[in-house]
């Protein structure tokens, strides 16, 4: 039996943060209490002990000392050196999208099983959905439809994935993301996008679910946290954002195409509990492995 479990995050510090300064700033050496010059070099460098010290950590909060704005440390670029290359020709964003860019891969291939987005959601409520459960077992799908029969892991975990970005989509635009009527609004949505969006949907899918050694998790309080950070309120138009999945990601989705966030944001903000496969689930997306796993799911006969 086939089973997709999209988890609630667990808090994990997978890459360390930018540290304060070690070690004793305060140290003098040559003290001698009799003599003014020492007294005067302590004074000295106790006043350069406290400027460094503070720098350390106004950098460490994403402030500055003295007026002095420090850069918050780039995880995007320190685990993604290649970051440009989803997105040729701009330099604001590193994932395609901002009006133009590309590098997100083969188009998001549709299914043809007009059954596909019912039974998945047949399967996702039995799971517990509506009482905030993220189990989804094939033996709850509608039988006959190919979610409800493909045997290839790979494939139907591929196809779970591919619902579930359209229920971003689906939550980012106002729709239904429980319903197969609110899904399909999800899927016509989606093709409309910026394709910073669509990348950043379908790596959220992929990355959640069991495909790729997964599941991965985000942060959902983190997330919400980021787009508040961001003077980004308006995107919090859900009681659920920063509690739930769907929610939360279709905000973050929604502030992406509008051109208010960024994937390097999400990545910066440090709300992903595994930037390594993170990277994995990118090139699976951004090369085509997705998009072909998900076209032999869809070729499989009814």
């Amino acid at each position: 039996m086939l089973v997709g479990n999209f988890q609630s995050y667990i808090p994990q510090n997978s890459y360390g943060g930018p540290q304060a300064p070690v070690g004793n700033p305060y140290q003098s050496q040559g003290f001698n209490p009799s003599s003014g010059m020492n007294m005067m070099a302590m004074m000295l460098q106790l006043m350069q002990g406290i400027m460094q010290l503070s720098q350390g950590w106004g950098s460490f909060a994403g402030g500055g000392f003295g007026g002095q704005q420090q850069q918050p440390v780039d995880y995007a670029s320190m685990h993604f050196p290649n970051l440009q290359n989803y997105n040729p020709g701009s330099t604001s964003t590193g994932y395609g999208g901002g009006g133009g860019g590309g590098g997100i891969g083969p188009s998001l291939p549709q299914p043809s099983d007009p059954q596909e987005f019912a039974s998945y959601i047949q399967a996702q409520i039995a799971g517990g959905a509506l009482q905030g459960k993220t189990g989804v077992a094939q033996r709850d799908a509608i039988p006959g439809s190919r979610f409800g029969q493909v045997q290839d892991p790979t494939m139907w975990q591929a196809s779970l994935a591919r619902t579930y970005a359209y229920q971003f989509a689906a939550q980012a635009v106002g729709a239904n993301p429980l319903s197969a009527q609110g899904v399909q609004q999800g899927m016509q949505a989606f093709s409309q996008m910026k394709p910073e969006a669509q990348l950043f949907m379908q790596v959220a899918s992929v990355f959640k679910g069991d495909l790729l050694n997964g599941p991965g998790f985000y942060d959902n309080a983190g997330l919400k946290t980021l787009l508040e950070s961001k003077g980004l309120n308006q995107f919090i138009n859900d009681p659920q954002v920063g509690k739930t999945d769907v929610q939360t990601i279709g905000a973050i989705t929604a502030a992406i195409n509008a051109g208010q966030l960024s994937l390097n944001d999400v990545i910066n903000s440090g709300t992903i509990s595994d930037l390594n496969r993170y990277q994995n689930v990118i090139s699976y997306v951004s090369n085509g492995g997705f998009a072909n796993d998900l076209r032999n799911y869809d070729t499989v006969p009814l």
